[in-house]
């Protein structure tokens, strides 16, 4: 989809729609749209009141043509933020897919004063909405019609803040478009082997891809991570990543989980649903997402990356419940459970990147159902051993539209995590199961300080939002992390 900004007044044209963001109660017109004296009569007369969330279409002569106008609401004027922004742009392009219209001009004029970058929220809303994922359809949908082409018009004083804002949310949709692609593949396509290639082609432009593979993990006594990987064919791999800008103020590392296919193992998951275990490498899938677009973002920090990959089937080699590890770090683990794999996994790659002594650690997991029980689809829980670095995650969450909630680490948890016959076990006491995940992982990070983000509730199968249809991977965590490092500055 193209983006532009101009501040030429709206022409109403052929084959393109028109399209007005309406505050709830205020009369749909506005400076750059043509004079159409009964916009407000139609719209009034189509029921549309500029409540938040509705949009209806109405047909304007203009000459001898007849052209669209679409009316998103945006609820009370003062209430508008970025988020309602990015939902309205949304809304947008799926009623223009509905319609056919390729095109369209758009006059926002609600809003523009109360949102932090209204242009920017344009851009992620729109082409987040026009995400599809038909890599293995045979034939296209014949009734989808792609939106290519948006200008929005703005007064003249608004120009530049406008074209960077389209600029900066483009940048920020295709990293989390391409994070959704990865996730969105099948499990016998996305292997970690292809989560790898997948990396190694973002090697340009600054960023530096080197992956270990199971003999190299095995003589750095990640035991954790190739513990999970014995019950599968596939090999599994811890991808790093780094971005080195010159003169880069400190280093920050990302952390994601990248588990591409997740049975359970011998602690098998019910059937049902079980397809959707190829969304557990969410986290992983956030991390490349935001390695695509580094070069373009430059941020000041030096970043690394780390996402460690594999499997977890139930094969005769598979680990077993009551098993012991020893984790990179040198602690011990008793497996009660094999299907808390993914703080196994995380557990080596946590150890690993805190030898490089960053600033700060930030990992993203699809890691607990008991997520979804506790914040729903709506918020990713948030636990850390540092509360300002939690609270800049939880600030950049906000700007982005990827909510975060603190979950506490106190120590009185740290009690369920203890093993009879190991430093730790791989489960809790059947309680708080987000948090003793979270306390499990801190036990792998020493005194970095570090947020852990458990992204189980927002990853996937959240409610239609505009962007997001809830219905495949969401991309989360891309924009949130972009975000972050550019507010560390």
């Amino acid at each position: 989809m193209k983006l532009t900004a101009t501040t030429d007044p709206v022409k109403a044209r052929k084959g393109r729609a028109l399209v007005l963001f309406v505050a709830e109660g205020e009369t749909a017109t506005h400076p750059l749209l043509p004079a159409f004296d009964n916009l407000p009569q139609l719209a009034k007369a189509a029921g549309f009141t500029g409540k938040k969330g509705r949009v209806a279409t109405v047909a304007m002569a203009a000459g001898k043509a007849t052209v669209p106008v679409v009316l998103v609401g945006m609820g009370p004027r003062a209430e508008v933020t970025d988020e309602w922004l990015r939902q309205g742009a949304g809304r947008l392009v799926k009623q223009l897919e509905q319609l056919g219209a390729t095109a369209c001009d758009l006059c926002m004029g609600v809003g523009a004063e109360n949102a932090e970058d209204p242009g920017r929220a344009v851009a992620e809303g729109a082409l987040l909405a026009g995400y599809r994922f038909q890599e293995y359809k045979s034939e296209p949908d014949p009734d989808y019609t792609p939106v290519t082409e948006l200008c929005l018009h703005v007064p003249d004083e608004r120009l530049d803040c406008a074209q960077e804002g389209l600029a900066f949310g483009g940048l920020l949709a295709r990293g989390a478009c391409l994070a959704r692609d990865l996730a969105n593949r099948p499990g016998n396509v996305c292997t970690p082997t292809h989560l790898a290639s997948q990396a190694k082609r973002l090697a340009k432009g600054g960023v530096k891809v080197r992956v270990l593979g199971e003999a190299q993990m095995q003589r750095l006594g990640m035991n954790a991570l190739l513990g999970v990987a014995r019950g599968s064919a596939q090999e599994a791999k811890l991808i790093c990543l780094e971005y080195a800008p010159k003169g880069a103020r400190e280093t920050v590392a990302v952390v994601g989980k990248g588990l591409t296919f997740d049975s359970g193992g011998i602690s098998l998951k019910p059937g049902k649903k079980m397809d959707e275990m190829k969304y557990d490498m969410c986290g992983g899938a956030a991390v490349l997402g935001l390695f695509s677009i580094l070069p373009e973002l430059k941020p000041r920090q030096r970043v690394l990356g780390f996402v460690p990959s594999s499997e977890n089937l139930p094969d005769a080699a598979a680990q077993k419940p009551g098993d012991i590890v020893t984790a990179y770090n040198g602690k011990t683990i008793e497996i009660l459970n094999t299907d808390a794999e993914g703080r196994l996994i995380l557990a080596d790659a946590l150890a690993y990147a805190a030898t490089f002594k960053p600033a700060a650690i930030v990992d993203l997991a699809t890691l607990t159902g008991a997520v979804v029980t506790a914040l729903g689809h709506l918020a990713t829980g948030a636990m850390s051993n540092h509360d300002p670095l939690r609270d800049q995650i939880v600030a950049a969450g906000e700007r982005a539209g990827e909510r975060c909630w603190p979950l506490p680490l106190w120590d009185d948890y740290h009690k369920a995590i203890e093993a009879q016959t190991a430093d730790l076990q791989n489960i809790g006491d059947g309680t708080a199961g987000t948090i003793s995940g979270g306390m499990f992982l801190k036990e792998f990070i020493g005194e970095t300080p570090w947020v852990h983000l458990d992204i189980a509730g927002t990853a996937w199968g959240g409610p239609e939002v505009g962007y997001y249809d809830g219905k495949a991977a969401a991309g989360v965590g891309v924009r949130l992390l972009a975000q972050w490092l550019m507010d560390r500055g």
